[in-house]
C-alpha cells in the first residue's frame, strides 16, 4: 500500500546553529559528499581563514543538506562523529521534529535517489540550480506515521548493515592485495639493477591527422587504473600535439602523471587508437615481462622512483622525460619470475575485479531497497 505523501516541513524545522566566527578559534569543518554518501572531514581553519562572519555549528542527528548540489544527493544525517563540526551558510541545516519524524527514516529518506529528483526541475541549466531550504521543507515526501516509519527504518538498518559489511570485507580484500604485491616486489629487490633503456624500446609511429578522418585517443587513468578511450574526434577537432599511433603489448606512460600511477599496457582493445606526445610508448625486449613493470610502478616504491625524476611546477603535472624514464634502473628477476609474479598478481586482480563488480551490485540492491521501502512495499 502506497505510503502518504505530506510536505518535509512538517518533519524537519531549521535550526538555529548558528556560531559568530572569532578570529583566533578553531572550526572543524565538514562538508557533503552527492549521491547519499554522507558528511566529509575537511581541515581544520582558524576564524582568520573564512570569509563567513558565521558558521553553523552540527549536532547529531540534525539534517544538512548542500544548496549547490542537494539536487544529486548532497543531503545527510549528521552522525556522532561530526557532532561540533561546522559548515558554512552554505549547508543549511534542519533538526528533525522527533513528534513527527523518525530519525533513521528522515537518514534513508534522503538517501533516496527519487527525494532528489524532486527538489530540481530538469533542465538544460540544471547545475547552475541551487536548492533553497523552502524548496526542501516544500517537497512532498513518503512520511507515514511513527511507528511505520520505525518499522521500515528498522528493516532498512538490517539491510544496509549486512551490505556495509560486505563493503568492509571488499575493502580489507583490496588493502590485502596491495600489501601483497608491495611485499612480493621488496622481497626481489635484491637482484640486479637492470636500466630501463636496456630492456625497453622508444615506439615512436607518427600520424598525420586528416581533417574528415576520425581518430580515437587514449587515456590513462592514474593509480594503475588502466587505459580509457576518449570519443572519436574528427582529424580537424585535434590539437596542435604531435601524435603517434598505438598497438598492443606496449608499456605506455604519461608522462605528466606516470608518479601518481598513470601508466598502463595496451590490448587488443587500443588497436587503431592514437596518443599524444604526452604517452611513451615502449616495446619490451624478450627479457622483461612488461606486466611485471607495470605492476612494479604501481607500487610504492615504484611510484617514488618515478617521482625521484619528475619535475613541474603545478602540483598534479610532474614531467617525466624520456631520458630520464630510460635511466631508471629497476631490480629485475629472471624472465620466467617476473611471468611467475604478474600471473599472480594478475589472478588477484582478477579476483578484486569481480568483488568491485558486487560493488555495483550492492548500490543496486540498496537502491532497490529503498524503493520498495518508500513505495509502501517493504
Amino acid at each position: 500500500m502506497a505510503l502518504p505523501e505530506r510536505p518535509l516541513g512538517e518533519a524537519i524545522t531549521l535550526a538555529r546553529c548558528s556560531v559568530s566566527v572569532n578570529a583566533d578559534h578553531e572550526y572543524r569543518i565538514a562538508g557533503i559528499y552527492s549521491f547519499g554518501k554522507g558528511l566529509i572531514k575537511r581541515p581544520t581553519i582558524t576564524g582568520n581563514e573564512t570569509a563567513y562572519k558565521a558558521l553553523s555549528r552540527l549536532t547529531t542527528g540534525q539534517l544538512v543538506m548542500s544548496k549547490l548540489n542537494a539536487w544529486e544527493g548532497a543531503l545527510a544525517v549528521v552522525p556522532e562523529e561530526f557532532s561540533g563540526a561546522h559548515v558554512s551558510p552554505e549547508y543549511p541545516v534542519f533538526d528533525i521534529i522527533e513528534a513527527e519524524a523518525d530519525v533513521r527514516y528522515i537518514s534513508h529518506l534522503v538517501s533516496w535517489p527519487p527525494l532528489w529528483d524532486r527538489l530540481t526541475p530538469r533542465g538544460s541549466m540544471v547545475r547552475r540550480k541551487r536548492t533553497t531550504p523552502a524548496t526542501l521543507m516544500s517537497t512532498p515526501v513518503p512520511l507515514p506515521d511513527l511507528d511505520e516509519q520505525r518499522r521500515i527504518a528498522a528493516r532498512l538498518d538490517a539491510a544496509t548493515a549486512k551490505l556495509g559489511e560486505l563493503a568492509k570485507l571488499r575493502s580489507r580484500a583490496e588493502a590485502l592485495r596491495v600489501a601483497i604485491r608491495d611485499s612480493v616486489f621488496h622481497e626481489e629487490q635484491g637482484n640486479a639493477p637492470t636500466r630501463l633503456g636496456n630492456v625497453l624500446s622508444l615506439e615512436r609511429i607518427p600520424v598525420t591527422p586528416q581533417p574528415d578522418a576520425q581518430y580515437s585517443q587514449i587515456g590513462i587513468r592514474s593509480f594503475g587504473k588502466g587505459i580509457f578511450h576518449r570519443p572519436p574526434v574528427l582529424g580537424s577537432e585535434l590539437s596542435k600535439l604531435k601524435y603517434f599511433e598505438i598497438h598492443p603489448d606496449r608499456l605506455i606512460v604519461s608522462n605528466i602523471m606516470a608518479w601518481e600511477g598513470a601508466i598502463a599496457i595496451s590490448g587488443t582493445n587500443e588497436s587503431g587508437f592514437i596518443g599524444s606526445h604526452r604517452f611513451l610508448t615502449y616495446r619490451p625486449s624478450d627479457a622483461v615481462d612488461i606486466r611485471y613493470l607495470n605492476y612494479f610502478f604501481q607500487t610504492r616504491a615504484g611510484r617514488d622512483l618515478i617521482r625521484s625524476t619528475s619535475t613541474g611546477t603545478v602540483l598534479r603535472n610532474q614531467t617525466l622525460s624520456m631520458k630520464d624514464f630510460e635511466s631508471l634502473s629497476v631490480a629485475l628477476p629472471s624472465k620466467r619470475r617476473q611471468e611467475e609474479i604478474a600471473q599472480m598478481l594478475d589472478r588477484l586482480g582478477d579476483t578484486q575485479n569481480r568483488s568491485n563488480q558486487q560493488a555495483d551490485l550492492g548500490v543496486t540492491l540498496t537502491n532497490s531497497l529503498l524503493n520498495a521501502a518508500f513505495s509502501g512495499r517493504l
